[in-house]
């Protein structure tokens, strides 16, 4: 699965570039929910052991990332190019 196949599922239509449509996000996001859809998009998935995100900020950049259970939050922020990007090893403004 794909970030543009769950921004399909969930019915949510924004211009983003091209990479972070692509981006694998695996089968991690079975039934998603949308936590915001304004500004930023915050899609959220929450499993046994874990809790999938994904923060959409066009302005800022994409975030995929995974919390546990002891708050511990690791991941990958996306930028404009597809070249650029950070990881996370911290909770951050961001996706909270």
């Amino acid at each position: 699965m794909h970030v543009k196949d769950l921004l399909d599922d969930l019915g949510i239509r924004v211009k983003l570039p091209q990479h972070w449509y692509s981006t694998d996000i695996s089968d991690d996001f079975e039934n998603p929910e949308l936590l915001e859809n304004d500004e930023i998009i915050r899609i959220q998935a929450e499993g046994e052991k874990n809790t999938k995100i994904i923060v959409i900020d066009v302005n800022d950049g994409m975030s995929v990332v995974t919390r546990f259970p002891d708050e511990k939050v690791i991941g990958v922020k996306y930028l404009d190019n597809k070249d650029d990007f950070e990881y996370i090893g911290k909770p951050s403004e961001l996706y909270y």
